[in-house]
C-alpha cells in the first residue's frame, strides 16, 4: 500500500501530497488549506491529528486499530472525560452538561476526529468504517452545537459530510 505524506518542510497538506482517492472526492479547497480554521486539518487539534497521524502510519504501517489510537490521541490531551465515552453522544443536554464541566472536550475531539477521518483518507485512499460513522457523529455534533454561529462553518461541515458519505 501506498501512503501519501506531506513533504517534511511543512508546507501543510495539498493535492500533490494526498492519496488519488482523497483528491478525487475532496475536491474543494478547503480541505488543503491549514490556515482555514474550519478546515479538517486548519485549526490546531486537526493539524496535530494529520502531524501524528502521519508518523503513526510511518512508525506502525497499519491499517488496524485507528480507532483505538485515535481515542489515546484525544485522552492525552487530558479532558475530564473520555472519549471514547463521548464519541457517539448527539443528545443536546448532555452535550451542554459536558461541555459545563469541560468547556473544550467536545470541540477538541470533533476536530481530532474528523481530522482523523479525512487524515486516513487523506494517507491511504480508505476509511475505516468505525471511523467513517465517528467522522460524521462528530460533524453531525458540531452542527448540531453550532458553537461559532457561523454560516460559513455549517456550509463547511455540511460539504465535508457529503462528501465523506460518497465513500465507500
Amino acid at each position: 500500500m501506498n501512503y501519501y505524506f506531506d513533504n517534511e518542510e511543512g508546507d501543510g497538506p495539498s493535492r500533490e501530497t494526498s492519496h488519488p482517492n482523497f483528491v478525487k472526492a475532496m475536491q474543494s479547497d478547503f480541505y488543503y488549506d491549514c490556515t482555514d480554521e474550519f478546515s479538517p486539518f486548519g485549526n490546531d487539534d486537526g493539524a496535530d491529528m494529520l502531524f501524528n497521524l502521519e508518523d503513526w502510519y510511518r512508525e506502525k504501517k497499519l491499517f488496524r486499530n485507528i480507532v483505538k489510537w485515535m481515542f489515546n490521541e484525544i485522552d492525552e490531551m487530558g479532558f475530564e472525560y473520555q472519549s471514547k465515552g463521548c464519541s457517539e453522544i448527539l443528545d443536546l443536554k448532555k452535550l451542554n452538561a459536558i461541555q459545563e464541566e469541560d468547556e473544550y472536550l467536545i470541540l477538541s475531539m470533533d476536530n481530532s476526529i474528523i481530522a482523523t477521518g479525512f487524515g486516513q483518507l487523506k494517507i491511504t485512499g480508505k476509511i475505516d468504517a468505525k471511523l467513517k460513522a465517528l467522522t460524521i457523529i462528530a460533524i453531525e455534533r458540531q452542527l448540531l452545537l453550532d458553537e461559532f454561529d457561523d454560516d460559513e462553518y455549517s456550509d463547511r461541515l455540511k460539504k465535508m459530510k457529503e462528501d465523506l458519505v460518497k465513500i465507500e
